[in-house]
């Protein structure tokens, strides 16, 4: 099998011999940068070895620039909160953070990635490549990151389930996952890590509700989450870029085109442009996210100065973005999460926190959040209870989005796909030709009230539709959820 280039410029990366700028899309073009095409814009920062673009899903993509001490940071700290260096197993797109930290992770540990072939996600395919790396790897670990939706579909194949089970750990995240996902994925023996992280934050950087040890969390009173350590990215940048590109496309290419590309002769107009972050606050506002101690202790950042100072911070409605720059800076995310009394550890990580007494848990993104009949509920909390009464119905995934309303404002409409769907691309989006079934919808609200949701958070119509429409490493897309879901309220 021919070594996919997206190893080979990883390890150029790696090497310090090139920066990588990432496609917008899977099918895009990978392009190598040196310093001289990087505007530091007066920030003071030192070329990115990464650049690679945020999901869009809360607006147009944004480049986000990456030092290699933040990538390493991040691949050593995952090292260390598994069972050490082991073999990595490539099943998810590689423009995304999340499947070039799985090249970054194997390279650094020793050996290339397998990565599998180009195209929709195959569950079988998935299990086959993943008995041939565990083959190989004799007494080495061997680990693989997914997203929920190829959770799912692995979950459907025996053969899938078995292999992910005998790895040393399976990263799950990027996107909400439901619990009942978990339970089955637990009762399947796959030894599932749940990670939170994003662009950002070079890849996870919270491991099953509990913080890398360098890395500081923190709530304002929004309840956003607040970021800050050495695995954050330098900041935001513009990209103005050719479209004559001379790099291969990430997902790996044709002899034909690997020849015309090695031709080429003209190089291309690149030029990166670093954005300023936000001006630190008065009164020492990153010093106060930063001097919050034992996050993974459960102390966090809970002092009253501390708690002031988020007050603060809040009040100044801090967008989210980057705040400072160099050690000062920390992120503002939109992202919910709120304190919980910590679980088991996760059967995949290795114990890093013996003495945590609390861990975090993301409620979904602030602008999620749907208002109806004057509360605000989070489409992810329903969707956490939802899956736990559609499954016994025959339905293996759900998405909530809404509707406008006269009387409510706005209603919640359940999208549900039956277990026995075809499969489909993660990134292909859904088209429902279901009806509101009223029967089905008045068990889904009946389980719903037994489960204690209140009236507003009770869907007023459930469709059943082949696939979810989801986006990038297969987040859900929301406002193609939303126009489906008026598309089938006729609306």
């Amino acid at each position: 099998m021919t070594r996919p280039l997206i190893v080979d410029q990883v390890s150029r990366m790696l090497a310090g011999e090139a920066g990588l700028l990432l496609p917008r899309d899977r099918g895009g073009l990978v392009r190598t940068f040196g310093p001289a095409e990087f505007d530091p814009a007066d920030t003071g920062r030192r070329a990115p070895a990464l650049v690679l673009f945020t999901s869009g899903s809360t607006g147009a993509p944004k480049g986000v620039g990456l030092s290699l001490e933040a990538l390493t940071a991040s691949a050593t700290e995952t090292e260390r909160l598994l069972v050490g260096p082991g073999r990595w197993h490539l099943c998810l797109p590689s423009n995304h953070i999340a499947g070039l930290q799985v090249v970054f992770r194997a390279l650094l540990a020793g050996a290339a990635p397998s990565v599998a072939r180009p195209g929709p996600f195959d569950a079988g395919r998935f299990a086959a490549d993943l008995t041939a790396l565990q083959g190989r790897a004799g007494e080495e670990p061997v680990y693989t990151s997914l997203v929920p939706t190829q959770l799912v579909r692995v979950l459907a194949l025996p053969e899938a389930a078995a292999a992910a089970a005998r790895c040393a750990a399976v990263l799950l995240g990027g996107a909400a996952v439901s619990p009942r996902l978990l339970e089955r994925a637990a009762e399947a023996g796959i030894p599932i890590v749940r990670t939170y992280g994003m662009s950002e934050t070079a890849g996870g950087c919270v491991y099953d509700g509990v913080p890398f040890p360098e890395v500081r969390v923190d709530l304002d009173t929004q309840g956003r989450v607040l970021l800050a350590g050495p695995v954050l990215a330098d900041g935001y940048l513009e990209v103005a870029e050719s479209q004559d590109g001379r790099e291969a496309p990430e997902g790996g290419e044709s002899p034909e085109q690997a020849e015309a590309l090695e031709r080429a002769e003209a190089p291309s107009a690149l030029r990166l442009t670093a954005v300023p972050n936000g001006p630190v606050p008065a009164a020492g506002g990153a010093e106060g996210i930063r001097a919050g101690a034992d996050t993974t202790g459960g102390e966090g950042i809970g002092s009253e100065s501390q708690e002031a100072e988020a007050e603060r911070l809040a009040a100044e409605a801090l967008r989210p973005g980057f705040w400072g720059e160099g050690p000062a800076r920390f992120l503002v995310t939109s992202d919910l999460g709120r304190w919980v009394p910590a679980a088991e550890a996760s059967h995949g990580a290795a114990e890093a926190s013996p003495g945590a007494a609390r861990r975090l848990e993301i409620l979904g993104r602030a602008d999620d959040i749907i208002v109806t009949g004057g509360e605000n509920v989070s489409p992810h909390e329903v969707e956490a209870h939802l899956l736990r009464v559609a499954e016994p119905l025959g339905y293996r995934e759900v998405l909530v989005s809404s509707v406008p309303d006269e009387e409510w404002g706005r209603v919640l409409v359940a999208l549900l796909v039956p277990a026995d769907a075809a499969e489909r691309h993660p990134s292909s989006a859904g088209g429902g030709t279901g009806t509101s079934a009223d029967p089905l919808l008045h068990r889904i609200q009946a389980g719903l009230r037994a489960r204690g949701l209140s009236a507003a958070m009770l869907p007023r119509a459930a469709h059943t539709v082949s696939a979810l429409p989801v986006r990038g490493i297969g987040k859900p897309d929301r406002r193609a959820a939303q126009t489906l879901a008026a598309e089938l309220q006729g609306r």
